[in-house]
């Protein structure tokens, strides 16, 4: 049976113009759908086996699907850095199963809870839930490329100064996301079964194949390019206003053993994927003058005044703790 259409979601709120005044600490803001919102994981299956795991939680709360951490993620290590150099604060406001319709009428109520002016560089990853044509969250393609650009052209302006990473859907095994739909619900859910939902999981592994999910990666490729993000791909080429990282490309073609280091529910993020996700971006950041490193620090004016005038507990340590680390 055809699954019932979705409620369309109110129109967009207009953004007010930008804060005029940058009065808080630095702030990288990450913007997407679950591989975002995951990002922030912080356990290792692998090596910790008796952590407690945030899963365990919303279970309890009613959570169906199980989705173990597999972190560090991309997010977390990030957040690491910037906290260690004290230089920004990292936030992450990825929502699992936001698709470009989702966030596009939610973004000027995400914004509207920061001060603009302090965010200085961005991460963007949608279209992994968009493709997905037999779910509810699906979005068609021409709808797509009008959200990708209306959200890059409302983040253009509500923060012209922030550079932004347009972060393209990765690759998705659809058979391997499949068992574990099943395995997960004992068999309650077929994952391969089209119009089955459940917060668009079931139809993830359905409809999602990888030659379905690189027409909507080729499109958030087309909005970046046309925002002046630069192109990505064999030679990619960062542009005025940010980059663009085709991380379906990046993870075929640039992972070694790609298979090896696969999702490990077929869809999100292992350890390993999490960690090429961080160096990624953590190298564009580079390259824009944004790392941790390159960035001052920002600490409150007494703590500043007694690091730097404190001879006695050694040199000031102003450029560089974490280089030393990495």
């Amino acid at each position: 049976a055809k699954p019932a259409a979705a409620a369309a979601p109110p129109p967009p709120r207009e953004l007010g113009p930008p804060d005029t005044v940058a009065s808080g600490r630095p702030i990288f803001l990450a913007l997407g759908d679950s591989l975002t919102e995951f990002g922030q994981h912080v356990c290792d299956p692998t090596w910790d086996k008796k952590a407690p795991f945030a899963t365990d939680v919303l279970q309890r709360q009613g959570m169906d699907i199980a989705i173990p951490e597999h972190g560090p993620g991309w997010l977390t290590l990030l957040q690491r850095d910037y906290s260690w150099r004290t230089s920004a604060d990292v936030l992450n406001r990825g929502y699992s199963g936001c698709n470009s319709r989702l966030l596009r009428a939610s973004l000027s109520e995400i914004l509207g809870s920061i001060n603009r002016q302090d965010v200085f560089a961005i991460t963007l990853s949608l279209g992994s839930n968009d493709h997905v044509s037999a779910s509810p969250g699906g979005v068609p393609k021409e709808e797509f490329k009008e959200n990708m650009a209306a959200v890059l052209s409302s983040l253009q302006e509500a923060m012209p100064s922030a550079k932004i990473i347009l972060i393209t859907p990765g690759r998705i095994n659809k058979e391997k996301w499949a068992k574990h739909v099943s395995s997960v619900t004992n068999g309650r859910l077929d994952g391969a079964g089209r119009g089955e939902t459940l917060t668009g999981v079931v139809t993830q592994g359905s409809s999602g194949s990888n030659s379905a999910l690189k027409q909507y990666v080729a499109l958030a490729c087309e909005a970046g390019e046309a925002a002046g993000l630069g192109t990505a791909g064999v030679n990619p080429v960062k542009g005025p206003r940010g980059a663009v990282l085709n991380l379906n490309y990046m993870m075929q073609y640039q992972l070694a053993n790609y298979h090896e280091a696969e999702h490990p529910d077929g869809y999100h993020f292992s350890a390993k994927l999490n960690r090429f996700v961080y160096k990624s971006v953590r190298d564009t950041l580079e390259g824009m003058k944004l790392s941790p490193v390159q960035m001052p620090m920002h600490r409150p004016a007494p703590i500043a005044e007694f690091q730097s005038t404190a001879s006695k507990y050694g040199p000031s340590d102003d450029d560089g703790r974490l280089r030393r680390r990495v």
